[in-house]
């Protein structure tokens, strides 16, 4: 960028965190010192700069003083702003005030009933990006808040990501766009760490293709219309819509976050004295309805178990799980302490305070041993079941 315009774009910028803090300090450069990149010019070069100046001094933006010897050569001292907005007209720019005005009219449908839109414009009007989104990505924003209403509008059932955004912006892969505005928007708070978009994305029942609800075990599955579905060896798969509770007397239930170590868990032996069930990563409201009527048909003595990566993500899904299905039913993790090390890895202290505070939002406090300083895939673990010796 050409020394003048690096000097008009810092003045607005200064301008418009003057205007934000209330100051009445003058915003201005100074080309005094001998060693700025001013004086390192050449005269080709500075005689273009003083034309770039000249012109903003013409449209109002700025103030110039000039040295008082030099002649027609005279070099520029100083380059005070005059107007904040013909500054930002004359490059071509916008002011920050113009820019947050703007996105709070694009917002404002959802102001009233969404907080965090209030959040996102209150940082955006300290002149602050968030998650890297400044006030021009509001109508992004829109477009995501669209999103969620649409998703609360069919809160129980699934909808297929690409289906949902052809139908809301003829274009199938919108939403895939917006992933991290939808992030910003349902995470815990404003600034929570970046989930996985299959972490943003189910929770609001939005999935790339129709998951079936797989179970192994014992029992039988209650179905809409009166129907039953024998839970066969290795396992069977429903539509998780259709189930409406759960016949037989299992010794536990043992949630399994990914689809080999649910297969693999299938196929043991103790398999049959409990209930295995596969989440598909993280839960989507239609599972989670039909896992609540499932445990709702059990005895309470019954403990729920959670088994998934010894990762964050893994802990998010065992306290989605926690929150908004088990209830006070006894609910513990397995095979998620990492005390078998193998395949594990160090984990970074982010993801080891995070792992931590999801640990503690599962009620797994106690339980849980050593998921603080490792990583594990479930996939890197020898398979046991509750209720048997591990091999």
């Amino acid at each position: 960028m050409a020394l003048a315009e690096e000097v008009l774009s810092r003045l607005l910028q200064r301008g418009e965190r003057a205007t934000l803090s209330s100051s009445a300090r003058a915003i201005q450069e100074r080309f005094n010192d001998a060693g700025s990149d001013y004086w390192r010019m050449g005269l080709t070069e500075r005689d273009k700069a003083h034309e770039r100046f000249l012109a903003a001094e013409k449209a109002g933006a700025v103030e110039l003083k000039w040295a008082r010897q030099g002649g027609e050569d005279r070099p520029l001292e100083v380059v005070r702003l005059r107007d904040l907005e013909k500054l930002a007209t004359f490059l071509g720019a916008q002011t920050a005030a113009s820019a947050i005005a703007r996105a709070g009219e694009i917002l404002e449908p959802w102001l009233a009933n969404t907080p965090r839109v209030h959040e996102i414009l209150e940082r955006w009007g300290a002149l602050k990006n968030v998650r890297g989104l400044t006030p021009s990505s509001a109508a992004d924003f829109a477009d995501a808040l669209r999103i969620l209403d649409a998703a609360a509008a069919s809160a129980d059932e699934d909808q297929i990501v690409r289906g949902l955004s052809a139908r809301l912006f003829g274009d199938s892969k919108r939403i895939e766009q917006l992933v991290r505005h939808l992030d910003v928007l349902t995470g815990e708070t404003l600034l929570a760490p970046v989930r996985h978009w299959d972490e943003v994305l189910s929770p609001l029942g939005l999935v790339k293709e129709p998951q079936p609800f797989l179970v192994a075990g014992a029992g039988s599955l209650q179905l809409h219309g009166g129907q039953e579905c024998p839970v066969i060896r290795p396992f069977v798969g429903v539509s998780s819509k259709a189930i409406t509770g759960y016949r037989g007397s299992p010794a536990w239930v043992l949630t399994i976050e990914n689809l080999t170590p649910f297969h693999l868990a299938s196929q043991l032996e103790g398999a049959g004295r409990g209930l295995l069930i596969y989440t598909g990563g993280m839960p989507s409201p239609a599972w989670a309805r039909a896992y609540r009527s499932i445990l709702a048909s059990l005895p309470m003595a019954v403990s729920a178990y959670h088994w998934g990566d010894v990762d964050v993500g893994g802990f998010r899904i065992a306290t989605q799980i926690r929150r908004h299905i088990v209830g006070d039913r006894s609910y513990l993790p397995w095979l998620m302490d990492a005390s078998e090390k193998r395949g594990s890895r160090e984990a970074g202290e982010g993801d080891s305070k995070e792992m931590a505070r999801q640990v503690a939002l599962a009620g797994w406090s106690s339980q849980i041993i050593h998921p603080i300083g490792f990583l594990q895939e479930q996939e890197q673990l020898t398979i046991h079941l509750p209720g048997l010796a591990s091999p």
